[in-house]
Formats: C-alpha cells, sequence, structure tokens
C-alpha cells in the first residue's frame, strides 16, 4: 500500500516550476495576491489525468516564485461519494504544509478538489 499522499495526487506542492514548464498554458488572471503572496495560474497539458481514480476535466497549477502553491483538480459531475470513498480507503495523511478542499459546484456541475500550502489561508481538511 502507498503512504504517500502524492503518489495518488501526483503534484507535489513545493515542485519547481521547471519540472511543468513544458504543459503549462498561463491563464487569466495571469497573477493576483491572495494572503501576501503573489500567484500566477497555469492550466496543465500533459499526460497525468487520471488522478484518484478518475479521469479529470480540467488541472490548475498555482506558482509563486516558481514554486507549486495550490493544485485545482476539476471532474465532470458530482463525484462526491467516489473521491471520498477513495479518500477514506488510502489511509494517509496530509503533510502538516497542507490542507485540501473538496467540493462540488453546482452551477458548473464539476467536482473539485483544492489542495494548497495552508500559508494560502484555509487551515482544516473540508469535505463537504
Amino acid at each position: 500500500m502507498k503512504n504517500d499522499i502524492y503518489d495518488y495526487l501526483i503534484f507535489k506542492l513545493d515542485d519547481q516550476y521547471e519540472k511543468y514548464e513544458f504543459v503549462l498554458i498561463p491563464i487569466p488572471p495571469y497573477e493576483f495576491v491572495e494572503n501576501g503572496l503573489s500567484l500566477e495560474p497555469y492550466e496543465y497539458f500533459g499526460d497525468s489525468t487520471v488522478i484518484l481514480g478518475l479521469r479529470t476535466k480540467q488541472i490548475i497549477l498555482y506558482f509563486n516564485c516558481d514554486i507549486l502553491m495550490r493544485v485545482k483538480l476539476f471532474y465532470n459531475g458530482n463525484r462526491l461519494e467516489s473521491v471520498k470513498d477513495f479518500l477514506n480507503s488510502i489511509a494517509v495523511n496530509l503533510p502538516a504544509y497542507m490542507t485540501l478542499r473538496l467540493y462540488y459546484d453546482n452551477g458548473e456541475q464539476q467536482t473539485i478538489i483544492e489542495y494548497q500550502k495552508k500559508i494560502l489561508g484555509q487551515n482544516k481538511l473540508k469535505l463537504s
């Protein structure tokens, strides 16, 4: 059994931009400030599109000074229960520096998993 959360999430917080630079496209807003940190969002167009056992619709990576600070994974439809079940079944702990949020956007009809460095603000694991 894998016991590192990054064996499942693939994109590791603190990774360098250069690791992904050839499979990223900048998206607007090209830079914004959150909790005093400048973040630059990029859409990922690489090969790893099955994450947590489900095919992603879109992946957005957010960098600060070329360091990965946040990842947003988008899935078509309401996948909350299957993602919750998967997360509960893998029995791994989140690193102390990470927060994870799982929610369903009813308007867009998509499930979103967002994980980020705690410095960006959220201080708890939230499974909606």
